[in-house]
Formats: structure tokens, sequence, C-alpha cells
């Protein structure tokens, strides 16, 4: 390794950037040590981006692992890591015990960044787990002017991601709101609150135009800008409700007309949001596209015995959850499905990608700090 370090050492600057910003993270933190130029190029926020762009769209080995979010009970939630082979088939799993904010839930990746936050509401935080980096965020503002007899609810929804406007890195949260002095039944729409991390501030952006409940994603829905969440009325009207993180401005769509009863969720494929159904009763899978304001029915597969709901989407693959807890991937090109040989106790609640990256929360604060 060092007569090859040496040989690399002699080659001109731009090509030791290009070499270098297609290896993995992990390597790199170790040349950081090599000599003071390998240092400053790491570290250099253009090099960081460059990393994204060239690592990610060359590699595939950072795709061979999967976060999977587990209750445990109603007080206890566990994320596991799987490690994949090629097969894929899960080599090996372990609870993440040491995380920083145990017992939490995540959402990501967004730049190998995550958004944390903890089951029973006494945190949210930010994660860069290849860097060990970890931010806890402020409290969470309450709306203006908010009266002192209302009060939030304790459940929340959450999406994170990427404001390319401003290049800043944000988080947003939905939380629901009653009159303590009131019925409690008597719901108020949702509140928005988005954070900022080169502000490190909470900011309250309005409220939905209806007292929606909205659904937790169970895996990372952030697609050209925008987080989506599954949404329905006391009365049954379901919705889509997107949130722009360039502009804080949110919206409603209309879920496509598809096949009741299923279970159903959000996911992203060929950069587009999809909408995915499978029907109790045939356990045919429909694929629903989003697309110039509309929605289109691509595909329908199946039937998919032994599958209770779909969770979400990795390596343009569909991952399923079966009636024993076990998961399953789903190939649309060869439409075969393969065991993933990995099942829970209990009940899975989310499936998200693990991404590495030399993404610094601390820098892109400080640079936020520097440039108000």
């Amino acid at each position: 390794m060092l007569i090859a370090l040496e040989k690399i050492d002699y080659l001109p600057e731009n090509l030791i950037i290009e070499i270098l910003s297609r290896l993995p993270v992990k390597d790199l933190l170790q040349f950081k040590s090599v000599c003071k130029l390998w240092c400053e190029i790491i570290s250099s926020p253009n090099f960081v981006s460059k990393h994204l762009n060239n690592y990610y769209k060359t590699n595939d080995e950072w795709r061979g692992c999967l976060l999977v979010q587990s209750y445990v009970s109603q007080a206890e939630i566990v994320l596991y890591e799987l490690f994949l082979d090629e097969t894929p088939r899960v080599l090996a799993s372990e609870v993440l015990y040491d995380m920083p904010m145990y017992c939490s839930y995540v959402s990501g990746p967004c730049d190998g960044l995550y958004y944390v936050y903890h089951y029973d509401r006494s945190g949210r935080a930010l994660w860069n787990p290849a860097i060990n980096e970890f931010k806890t965020l402020p409290e969470i503002i309450c709306k203006p002017d908010f009266p002192a007899e209302f009060i939030y609810a304790t459940n929340e929804v959450f999406g994170f991601g990427f404001d390319h406007v401003t290049g800043d890195y944000k988080v947003v949260v939905m939380k629901g709101y009653w009159n303590a002095n009131a019925d409690i039944h008597l719901k108020h729409p949702v509140s928005v609150l988005v954070y900022s991390l080169k502000t490190d501030s909470w900011r309250y952006c309005g409220d939905l135009a209806q007292a929606y409940s909205l659904k937790q994603n169970k895996c990372y829905i952030y697609v050209n800008g925008c987080c989506y969440w599954l949404g329905s009325l006391e009365y049954g009207s379901e919705v889509i409700i997107s949130f722009d993180m360039a502009n804080d401005s949110f919206k409603e769509i209309d879920v496509p007309d598809y096949a009741q009863p299923s279970s159903k969720c959000l996911a992203v494929y060929d950069d587009s949001l999809v909408f995915l159904s499978l029907h109790d009763n045939e356990n045919n899978l429909d694929i629903w596209t989003w697309s110039e304001g509309c929605w289109t029915k691509k595909f329908t597969y199946g039937p998919l015995p032994g599958v209770w709901c779909p969770v979400g989407h990795w390596k343009g693959k569909w991952l399923l959850l079966q009636f024993n807890h076990g998961l399953v991937l789903f190939d649309p090109e060869t439409l075969e499905t393969q065991d993933l040989r990995f099942q829970t106790e209990n009940l899975c609640e989310g499936v998200f990608a693990y991404m590495e990256s030399l993404v610094s929360i601390k820098d892109i604060q400080e640079r936020g700090t520097t440039a108000a």
C-alpha cells in the first residue's frame, strides 16, 4: 500500500483528486494522515461534492447494507444493520446499540446524513455514522402566538432533505394540536415546522389546510427536492402531502384510483415518486408513478404469496414484508422474489439504505454562521 501511495504522489494533483474521489470513505479518512496536501484535498468542500458525484455513480459497494427499523415494544425501537452479499442475502446483522441516540427512528440517507428522532420525543439530531459526527438539534419551536390552552400532539411525522437553492439541509416536522380545555377529539390543522442546519434553528411554516392524520414513511421519501407523506381525514378521504425544501411550501396531491382494501406505501423509483399498493385478496402489487401532475399505473405484479405489505425500494427493486416479518426483495425486471433471510420477532417499521459520505455537519453549520 505504501509503495502504491508513493507512486500516486508523483501524479498531477488533478489526477490525484480524481483517483481519491472514487475511493470509500473509510480509506479516505486514513489517507488524510498521508500528507498535508492530501488532508487539505480530502477536507475541502469541493472534494466532498466531487466524491458524492464520483464514488456513488461508479461504485455499487455502498448499496450492500440496509438499516431496518423494528419495534421491540411500544417503549422501544431498535435499528438493525444488515450486511448483504451479491445474491443479495443477509450475511450478518447486528443491533446498533451504540448509536449516539439509541432507540430512535431514522430518516435518510441524504448525502450520507440521517435525521434521528427518539421514540419518546426526548431528542432530535443529525447523524453521519461514516465520519462519526452527531449533532443534537435545538428544542422544537411552537406556533407563534400559540395560546396557552393549546398543546401539540405527541406523535409527529418528519422528513429530511437538501435545499439546492441555499445549499442547506433541512428537517420538516408536522404535528397536530388541540385545545386542552375543550373536546380532545376536536382536531385542528397540522402545523409545519422546519429546521435549518445553516441557522441551527426551527421556524413555523404554516398549517396544512385540514386536520390530516399523516403516516410515517417506511422508507426514505425525498425526490426532486420534495418530501412526501400519506394522509387521511376522519371520514376516510386520502391525500398525499408534499413539502418543497427550496421554498418551504406544501401542497396536497390526490392518491391514485387504486383498488381497496390494500396495504400501501410511497417510494422512489427512477427519480420519481411512486405509489405501491398490495391487494389483500389477490396479493398483486400495483405500481403507480407521479409525473406532470398525474398518476399513471405502470405495472401490476403477482400474485406474491406470503407477502403482507410493501415497505420500500432498494437498488431498483421492491422491498416487501412477509406475514412472518421476513423481508423479501422483488425484482421487477426478472419477476423474481428473493428472500433476504432476515426477519424480526416484531413489526418492521422502516427500511433504509446505508450510505457513507464525507459531508460534515459541523462544516455546513460553520459556513452558514459565517455567511450570516
